[in-house]
């Protein structure tokens, strides 16, 4: 058991222990490459979330951001954050807010003079998250012009003209309001629409005459209904939801537009991008699960205490998202076992023709060779995961996660070249000993 254990641990560091592995069973190989795995998931892992607390402090234009939002020293412009149930709750000074957007210096002046430091934006939108969203339906040209027409004008053309326009949607950033009147005029469309539709609206109507809906919940349900039998799947901006919903007319608007600047706290998370001195984009988003409950700044706070405060907040925030990171880089690393367990084979292959173009017959079969490499892959993943989890201090997650994968792939190859050109010494010199004996 000994000698089992010096072969598995010390052959990436000893040519004779490695050379051992060829005379013991693919067991060790295998078991090998499990734990490689482990070790590049913790990489992963660790690359993704150990570097944030340093790289917000390399960012102090975000932070100051995050005080003024967050902390202001303004009375006027001080919010009141506190959390219950999870659920961020904030008003102005004055003790109210404007429908929970409390915040937006992307759209409001005097909010970008009093919130955003170094051309950040902010936004403070405390909507819940199924908030349905206003928006205008379009159609453009798919012939490069670019011409706009209204999803109206698109339905009065024939199947062929259809063809040459493609559905858009555009979030206006307001709330949509659901009025009897609007309600009545969706169930007419509904009902006018298809027998199946019909039915699914009577049944709502019967539920909210025997309270199992409310009329908000009714409103809704109808209005869904309407949207899905009018409009195209709108999968293209909506990943959980058949409707636009409000909260996605930031990611629309500014995100996929390209915005790295930015700071937007919600009622149940809060998102950001921010750029570190060195030039690095950090984007990153936080729950406030696991936060306990009460102000987000504490009353009387000194300045320096309520900005401290108002860091530890986002930083809670961010470690909170740990384990669904967790699961989401294990996933990722399940993902890659095939291509790393390729990796693992074309460096056996490469160190097993080099032996052969050489002529070295003191390993004598490729099985051999997988063996004495795959001692070396466990090393090679802890190698990896420790130089990946260091760049990732200096540069950002996007590059040294891919970074990752090709490090096992030179941690690995280097060693079995290595191996290789030890062991062709090696077998020289006992040619050459057995010529002098023979002599």
């Amino acid at each position: 058991m000994k000698t089992w254990f010096e072969c598995f641990f010390l052959s990436f560091f000893s040519h004779r222990t490695a050379k051992e592995s060829a005379r013991r069973g693919y067991g060790a190989t295998f078991l090998g490459f499990l734990l490689a795995l482990v070790l590049l998931w913790m990489g992963f892992f660790g690359a993704d979330t150990l570097p944030f607390g340093t790289q917000y402090r390399r960012s102090p234009d975000f932070a100051a951001t995050v005080h003024a939002t967050l902390a202001s020293s303004d009375a006027d412009r001080r919010l009141n954050a506190e959390l219950r149930d999870g659920i961020l709750l904030a008003t102005g000074q004055d003790g109210e807010g404007t429908d929970g957007l409390l915040v937006n210096t992307l759209e409001s002046e005097s909010d970008r003079q009093a919130y955003s430091v170094g051309g950040y934006g902010v936004v403070v939108d405390l909507r819940p998250a199924d908030t349905l969203a206003e928006v205008d339906a379009y159609c453009v040209s798919s012939d490069g012009t670019g011409d706009e027409i209204s999803y109206e004008e698109y339905l009065t053309l024939n199947d062929v003209a259809r063809r040459n326009f493609e559905f858009k949607l555009r979030y206006t950033g307001n709330a949509l309001v659901l009025d009897d009147e609007t309600v009545a005029g969706y169930r007419a469309y509904v009902d006018a629409f298809s027998a199946e539709y019909k039915a699914k609206a009577d049944g709502l109507a019967k539920d909210l005459s025997d309270g199992k809906l409310t009329s908000a919940a009714y409103a809704r349900a109808v209005y869904e209904l309407y949207f899905t039998a009018y409009y195209p799947a709108i999968t293209a901006y909506e990943s959980t939801s058949a409707v636009p919903l409000l909260r996605n007319y930031y990611y629309h608007e500014y995100i996929s537009r390209g915005n790295t600047r930015y700071l937007f706290v919600f009622d149940d998370y809060v998102t950001g991008s921010f750029e570190t001195g060195a030039g690095n984009t950090v984007a990153f988003y936080g729950f406030y699960d696991g936060i306990e409950d009460g102000p987000i700044v504490s009353a009387g706070a000194t300045q320096e205490e309520a900005n401290a405060e108002a860091d530890a907040f986002v930083r809670r925030a961010v470690g909170a998202t740990r384990p669904l990171r967790m699961y989401a880089h294990a996933l990722n690393t399940i993902s890659l076992a095939p291509f790393l367990a390729l990796m693992l084979l074309v460096a056996t292959l490469l160190t097993y023709s080099l032996l052969k173009l050489r002529a070295v017959d003191s390993i004598s079969t490729l099985g051999a060779t997988l063996k004495i490499v795959g001692s070396f892959a466990w090393c090679a993943g802890a190698i990896s995961a420790c130089l990946t989890v260091a760049a990732s201090f200096f540069v950002g997650y996007g590059a040294v996660g891919a970074l990752l994968p090709v490090l096992f792939f030179l941690a690995l190859g280097a060693r079995s070249i290595l191996f290789f050109i030890k062991e062709r010494k090696l077998y020289i010199k006992q040619l050459e000993q057995q010529e002098h004996t023979e002599v």
